[in-house]
């Protein structure tokens, strides 16, 4: 896929996106406008662009070789896609965004691209970042609606707020393609939640939801108990991101009641970063013993202490399907640490577990190392730390 010489373009009042074809060379498509030229790509090997088998696939995220990119900017990304769309007749299957100043109106701009996604193809679009609000998110929900191509969206950490989160769950309600949809930290309120939860009870597309940092000014769990309430009907979401939604203990208890009795199909659920203390812990330790279709869970930057840490030692002694668990910074010391080790010495199952953050003593250092050194490398099982001996005394370091 080589562009041809005549869309070449090096003037300085101009704007490009690279393209690396099949053949592995440069190629640029260039779109001319009377403004001073921001490099918005940077570098003579670049990797941005790549045409893979599914369609091109464009990634320019803010970094050193990629400076922030504007409304403007957006525009003309948009406008060459579509420019070289129409011309070379190539699919743009993904593009990724991330972490610039896009507003409404660059939002608006890539609304009207996946409009007519049918001759450009594209099936993700990560915005994660920048600063759309309710405007651009209700410009790009209102296309959704009857795109049927695009099965990624991410609009987490943008403003979107309560009309944004509003249009989210009115296009759910009709879309039919959405399966990965992200809105985390996007300042959404409760009565968002409460929407997009009860469309979500008879979605039976989307596997993966990411609703994280709500504002939820209410002290009862009220978005532990729509979301859980959600999750008794719903059979499709695979991968549920919760995390830092104020969950405690009677939220805890609310996941692990509806994971046994109602729910078997979600695989991945994170709560970190919320309040789960001993009781919520040990309830959901308890799930993990009894039923549980969970393979990932991550309770990290919660409270569960020595004792939440105790009872998930005898859950991994006995679960036979958890591949993840992440307890990072929870409050756990070298006794709860003990109990997990022990509880590894029985599983053959788990290959990931994270415990960084915690407070390593003795005891816990030479339990996990012996363990380190022969089930963890013999089952082949990923952590984030590193026991070692050192002077006589044992200590751990991050890895």
């Amino acid at each position: 896929m080589s562009l041809p010489e005549s869309t070449y373009e090096s003037a300085y009042h101009s704007r490009y996106i690279p393209f690396i074809g099949d053949s592995g060379s440069l190629d640029r498509v260039a779109h001319e406008k009377s403004l001073p030229r921001p490099e918005i790509f940077v570098g003579s090997d670049l990797t941005n662009v790549v045409a893979g088998q599914d369609g091109v696939v464009i990634k320019a995220h803010r970094g050193k070789d990629c400076q922030i990119m504007t409304d403007a900017d957006c525009e003309i990304v948009v406008e060459s896609i579509m420019k070289a769309s129409a011309e070379q007749k190539f699919k743009v299957s993904s593009i990724s965004l991330r972490n610039h100043n896009i507003k409404d109106e660059g939002a608006s701009h890539l609304a009207a691209l996946l409009k007519g996604a049918k001759g450009v193809g594209v099936t993700d679009l990560d915005l994660y970042g920048n600063d759309i609000g309710t405007e651009g998110c209700a410009a790009l929900c209102e296309v959704l609606k009857k795109n049927e191509i695009l099965s990624s969206l991410n609009l987490s950490e943008n403003p979107i707020g309560r009309g944004g989160g509003y249009a989210i769950a009115e296009m759910l309600e009709l879309n039919g393609s959405i399966q990965s949809l992200e809105v985390g930290c996007c300042d959404l309120s409760t009565p968002n939640l409460i929407a997009i939860m009860s469309v979500m009870r008879k979605n039976e597309l989307v596997q993966k939801l990411a609703l994280y940092n709500c504002r939820n000014f209410s002290r009862q769990e009220d978005l532990s108990m729509h979301t859980t309430r959600m999750l008794e009907f719903n059979r499709t979401l695979v991968d549920l991101d919760f995390s830092r939604n104020e969950v405690g203990d009677e939220g805890a208890r609310m996941f692990s009641w509806v994971l046994e009795k109602k729910n078997s199909s979600l695989r991945n659920l994170n709560l970190s970063g919320n309040k789960i203390g001993v009781v919520g812990a040990e309830s959901l330790a308890s799930l993990l013993i009894r039923r549980s279709s969970l393979i990932s869970l991550n309770l990290s930057n919660n409270k569960i202490g020595d004792d939440g840490a105790k009872a998930f030692g005898s859950a991994l002694a006995a679960n036979k399907s958890l591949r993840s668990l992440n307890l990072k910074s929870n409050s756990l010391k070298d006794s709860g640490l003990v109990a997990i080790a022990l509880g590894m010495q029985e599983n053959s199952t788990l290959s990931e577990l994270r415990l960084w953050g915690n407070e390593f003593g003795q005891d816990s250092c030479s339990e996990f190392l012996a363990l380190v050194e022969s089930r963890f490398d013999y089952f082949g099982v990923s952590v984030d730390f590193c026991p070692f001996v050192s002077g006589g005394e044992y200590s751990v370091a991050e890895s």
